[in-house]
This record gives C-alpha cells, sequence and structure tokens, in this order.
C-alpha cells in the first residue's frame, strides 16, 4: 500500500488548477458514499516513485497535514494531452 501526502484545498476551477500546475502540485478530489467530496492538492514529487500502472487494483493511504488518514482507491487519471507522465487530475473513491 503507498502512502500520499495531501492539503485540503479551498480554491476550485481553472484559474486555480493552473497555478497549482505551475508551482509543481496539481489537484484532486476524494468522494465516497461514506464521505462528502473533499476538494485536495497532492505535488507531483509524491507520485513520481508509484508505478501506476493497473492502478485500479492498488489502494493507497492519503494522508493530510492533520495525519488524518484515508484509504482510497484510484478511480481516474487524468494526464497532460503531449507530456505523458504529468499528470492533471486524480479521482479517488474512499473505501
Amino acid at each position: 500500500m503507498y502512502n500520499i501526502r495531501f492539503f485540503n484545498r479551498k480554491n476550485i476551477g481553472k484559474k486555480f488548477s493552473r497555478k497549482l500546475r505551475i508551482n509543481n502540485k496539481f489537484p484532486a478530489i476524494i468522494y465516497g458514499k461514506k464521505i462528502k467530496e473533499i476538494p485536495i492538492t497532492i505535488h507531483s514529487n509524491e507520485m513520481i516513485n508509484i508505478n501506476l500502472k493497473n492502478f485500479f487494483s492498488k489502494k493507497f493511504k492519503l494522508i493530510n497535514e492533520k495525519n488524518k488518514i484515508f484509504e482510497v482507491k484510484i478511480i481516474d487519471i487524468q494526464y497532460h494531452p503531449y507530456k505523458i507522465t504529468k499528470i492533471y487530475h486524480i479521482d479517488f473513491l474512499f473505501i
């Protein structure tokens, strides 16, 4: 199981997402039946060492700044259209 650190974000939208990507971060979201949607920010360096092949079958632990842990699975990953290794957005499902 992989551990990924994240930060909660209050701002949403295209303008804010572009600013995140310029700063080597990207937006993501956690959702599920038991929780309300949580928009988050992940630093791109957190995802470098993770092999995302067959990511649908892997479980991840997301840890926020207050050390609260969310056990999740990746539902969808959006990549940059030309730079295939650059992540644009990730959807996580709370287990």
